[in-house]
């Protein structure tokens, strides 16, 4: 891709929130991530982009399964935009980057969809599928990780929080 000079153009991606009244000019305000932002400042950036792309809203409490293995983008995209980061005790890495664990296999039965996906990288992947740590849902967006000498902690959008041994 080139940008309108003929440069290799940088694809960066933004979630803006906005609603009707944001587009017609009666509320002043939209949202990126979780702070408000000027829709001047929207404005702004979309005036310097050379391409724009619109998606629709996702909703992170959809649960629509697919059948194959392959996560489809839009699953992708719900579990980074409800994870954020590798949901293993105290790492911080962006989930983007991360690989999506079945929490349960998909070769047990276990779905293709947000609500059975965890954003874990490379190394704590391994780590969960080829040695003695394990972890169960709580709820969506927290886990309760178990280490291979019983040691517990609780990982959820404020961070990584420990528990009492397991009896």
């Amino acid at each position: 891709m080139l940008d309108l000079d003929g440069a290799p153009a940088r694809k960066a991606t933004i979630n803006v929130h906005i609603t009707d009244t944001t587009l017609t000019g009666d509320n002043p305000v939209a949202r990126w991530n979780d702070r408000p932002i000027s829709t001047e400042q929207v404005r702004a950036w979309l005036g310097t982009a050379s391409t724009v792309v619109v998606r629709p809203v996702i909703d992170l409490a959809e649960h629509i399964p697919v059948t194959s293995y392959e996560i489809p983008d839009r699953h992708r995209t719900s579990v980074e935009l409800r994870d954020h980061t590798c949901r293993f005790p105290h790492c911080g890495r962006k989930a983007r980057s991360c690989d999506l664990d079945h929490v349960r296999p998909h070769g047990q039965g276990g779905p293709t969809c947000p609500c059975n996906l965890v954003p874990l990288c490379r190394r704590h992947h391994r780590a969960k599928t080829h040695s003695h740590w394990h972890y169960e849902v709580t709820k969506p967006g927290t886990y309760q990780w178990t280490s291979p000498n019983g040691f517990t902690w609780q990982v959820d959008h404020r961070g990584t929080h420990p528990h009492p041994l397991r009896t």
